[in-house]
């Protein structure tokens, strides 16, 4: 079950849609991101990361 937090991001936008074989998550930020290379790869391996964990406990309720 899934807990209500306190928002950690203020001032951010989430948009997320929930489809039959399609997930997606959006984040409006409310600053101008000025990544290194480097720090979006982190980025984007943290955001796998977490959107997996979700995933996985999707498809586990699931039986896969």
């Amino acid at each position: 079950m899934a807990l209500e937090t306190n928002c950690l991001t203020s001032g951010c936008t989430y948009h997320t849609y929930v489809g039959e074989t399609h997930i997606e998550v959006a984040v409006d930020l409310p600053v101008t991101l000025d990544l290194s290379e480097e720090e979006a790869e982190e980025v984007e391996k943290l955001l796998h990361n977490q959107v997996e964990l979700v995933i996985a406990y999707v498809l586990k309720g699931r039986g896969q």
